[in-house]
Order: C-alpha cells, then sequence, then structure tokens
C-alpha cells in the first residue's frame, strides 16, 4: 500500500491516534482513490504496526462518519450526499458568523498573519492546480478564525465539516478547476480584509455569503440521492 507510509511512533498509546491521522491525510492528500478500500491487514503492514490499533483508529473515523462499509469488503470514504452537503454548510452559516465576528475583535497581528499565510498558500496552490494543497490552505484558514475567536468546540464542528467536504471531494476524484479555487480564496481574502478592519458586521455578512456561495458551486458535485443504511454510522 504505497498510500501510507511506516510511522515512527514510540509510544504504544499513540499508535492509534498516530494511525488515525496518517489515514485521513492521506485520504486528504489524494492518496486513495474513489475505488480503493481502506483494508485493515493493509493498512497495518504499511505502518509497520499491528492490527489493533488501525482497527481502533478506523472504528474512530467510522463513528465520526467518515467511512462506511462497501461490498462487504473494506472501508471506503462514505458517499456524502447533496442534502447532506447543503445541510452541513447551512450550519455553518449559522456558526461561523459567531466565529468571525469575535475574531474581528480578538485576532491578534500574529494569528492575521497565519490567516494571511494561509491564503497566500491557497492562491499558490489554485494557480498550480493542487486541490489538496488549496483544500488544506482553506481548512487552515477557517481553523485559524476559530482558534482567534476562541471557541475551540465551535471551531473543531466547523473543521469537522470542511474536512468531511474535502474527505469525500478528494476520494471521490472530483475536480474543483482553478475558476472555483480562486473565486474561493477571494471570498477568504474578503474575509480577512474585514477582519483587519474591526468590522464585525461586514466580516459576518461576508462569512455568511461565502458559504451560500460555495453551496451554490460545489453542490453538483455530491450525489442526489438518499443515503444508504451502509452510509450511516454505527
Amino acid at each position: 500500500m504505497q498510500q501510507l507510509r511506516p510511522l515512527n511512533v514510540r509510544r504504544v498509546p499513540r499508535f492509534r491516534e498516530a494511525a488515525y491521522r496518517a489515514i485521513k491525510e492521506a485520504i486528504l492528500d489524494g492518496r486513495f482513490g474513489p475505488a480503493h478500500p481502506i483494508i485493515e491487514e493493509d493498512v497495518a503492514e504499511a505502518l509497520q504496526i499491528s492490527r489493533t490499533p488501525v482497527r481502533e483508529a478506523l472504528a474512530i473515523l467510522q463513528h465520526e462518519g467518515l467511512l462506511a462499509p462497501r461490498n462487504g469488503r473494506g472501508l471506503y470514504v462514505r458517499t456524502l450526499t447533496r442534502d447532506e452537503f447543503v445541510s452541513m454548510f447551512a450550519a455553518n452559516e449559522v456558526v461561523e458568523p459567531y466565529l468571525v465576528r469575535r475574531a474581528a475583535l480578538r485576532a491578534d497581528e500574529s494569528q492575521i498573519e497565519e490567516m494571511r499565510d494561509a491564503l497566500d498558500r491557497a492562491e499558490r496552490c489554485a494557480e498550480s492546480g493542487d486541490m489538496a494543497g488549496f483544500l488544506r490552505a482553506g481548512r487552515d484558514f477557517h481553523r485559524l478564525v476559530g482558534q482567534a475567536c476562541g471557541n475551540t468546540p465551535l471551531t473543531r464542528f466547523i473543521t469537522q465539516n470542511e474536512e468531511r467536504t474535502d474527505l469525500y471531494l478528494m476520494s471521490s476524484g472530483q475536480t474543483l478547476g482553478p475558476e472555483r479555487m480562486r473565486a474561493s480564496n477571494e471570498e477568504h481574502r474578503e474575509i480577512l480584509d474585514a477582519i483587519l478592519r474591526r468590522d464585525p458586521d461586514e466580516a459576518a455578512r461576508l462569512v455568511i455569503a461565502h458559504s451560500q456561495l460555495i453551496r451554490r458551486r460545489l453542490s453538483e458535485l455530491f450525489e442526489d440521492r438518499p443515503a444508504t443504511p451502509e452510509d450511516e454510522r454505527p
């Protein structure tokens, strides 16, 4: 399994967490294709660890609704339906205005600089066609806004929604294209400009508009079908 590299972990309790991160990052980097099953014994061999922490890591990913069984063998990234995608970003529209309002009032210079760096990375990735890098930079921007707000649970909620969308996009072979990537990054820059101006109302308005535009741009990339039993969390 060339998608994964051996882990260098010395403490046994950390094997599960390291395996969890390695599997998730491999999917987010596009190293697992849409038809590639994630099989416990193959993952354990690739990471050069025992099957127990891999089994536990896969169970966590399945419980989080990120993986689901298919065809009786192995786990795959769980299909995200169009309705689920729309619902997730509708939820973001409720949470993110709060985060960005507080970020506009609380963000310090180092946090703002980190946000700017994330958007600069996203711009370079859009120009080079690096979709995985672009999505990672976008997740970093949303996470940094949440950290500037200072609310960890809501930041985690937004980050998980972003990850779930990106996991599906990368695993299913969907392509955003430079036009979609540039449009999204420009909207992020407008949000950052409002934070720089310490304008919470404008920042909140822009983040709602961004979420709505994302829904319109990306909804066609998600399957329009009802969820099946195998898509349900255990």
